[in-house]
């Protein structure tokens, strides 16, 4: 049996995996050393189910998504706060719209790149996050993150990228989504506590706590961020006028805008959050539900190849 499989999600690249995948399969078949097996997503979910079930079988586990398979695949193979095999790998190559993680982890974007990535089989131990929060109907639930979460208008952006066509690409789809979010989002008051210090309640437009450095498509939100130190990189933006949020717009991208005014940067190793409000979160780019909520790292790291 080949000790690779490869997590396929078809509606990936807008659908194009789907659609090409005959064409993709042979490419990957020509250009990777090893064997492998191949498992199709279904529905919102299924990634996280086959993950699990090949974290016994496989010693290497791909998924071939966007960062949303890539989060369902990360939380198939952690359970009770670590790795269901220490010697199992996670690979990646990049088909969404966002392919957030890659970029910290400099993984090539395109298919042949990502593919000779994954043949040098070099492995990278990563730090991995987990958030304990209230779903939509208010029940609590446990998702482990491997790249970054975000409180407020990062997770409305989100959910109305996953809800949106993506026709036009990744960078066009988070700017139209970011534009139209920005216009109509309110501040929200959020109390924040970090390392079990004092609590402090402000009215923050969004809140990143990255693992890496990248979400929305590009945005360098956590420039200082490092997937193995054991600390979670946390962004704070105040409350902005429309003013300020349309001006700094271009800033997001460049890795600048952490050192303008009313953005706070700092580390911690267990950050909790509430509000009065239901105020949206998500994870690697999936709205996943509202706070309260505590985001730290587990104790163990996961095998990524880089």
């Amino acid at each position: 049996m080949p000790d690779l499989l490869l997590i396929v999600n078809p509606r990936s690249a807008n659908g194009a995996t789907g659609r090409h995948w005959h064409t993709i399969e042979q490419r990957l078949r020509s250009r990777l050393p090893l064997p492998f097996d191949v498992a199709f997503t279904e529905r919102p979910g299924h990634a996280t189910a086959i993950a699990r079930q090949a974290a016994d079988r496989y010693g290497q586990v791909v998924a071939l998504g966007g960062d949303g398979t890539v989060n369902e695949v990360v939380n198939g193979l952690i359970a009770d706060n670590r790795p269901i095999r220490p010697d199992l790998a996670l690979g990646i190559i990049p088909r969404g719209t966002g392919a957030d993680f890659v970029r910290t982890l400099g993984i090539p974007r395109d298919l042949e790149g990502a593919v000779e990535r994954l043949a040098a089989a070099k492995l990278r131990q990563i730090d991995v996050g987990k958030v304990r929060y209230h779903t939509p109907d208010g029940t609590e639930a446990v998702r482990y993150f491997i790249n970054e979460a975000s409180i407020g208008v990062g997770a409305a952006i989100s959910d109305r990228v996953n809800r949106s066509s993506k026709m036009l690409g990744g960078r066009f789809t988070f700017l139209r989504a970011t534009l139209a979010t920005m216009l109509r989002y309110q501040s929200q008051f959020v109390t924040l506590c970090l390392d079990g210090g004092p609590a402090e309640r402000a009215l923050l437009t969004n809140v990143w706590i990255a693992n890496g450095a990248y979400s929305g498509g590009g945005i360098h939100m956590a420039p200082r961020a490092c997937l193995d130190d054991g600390l979670l990189d946390v962004v704070r933006v105040g409350h902005l006028s429309l003013l300020e949020k349309l001006t700094r717009l271009r800033r997001l991208y460049s890795g600048t805008f952490a050192h303008l005014p009313k953005v706070a940067y700092v580390t911690a190793r267990r950050i909790e959050a509430e509000s009065e409000a239901p105020v949206p979160i998500e994870t690697d780019g999936e709205a996943i539900g509202t706070l309260p909520a505590t985001f730290e790292l587990i104790g163990e790291r996961l095998n990524v190849i880089a």
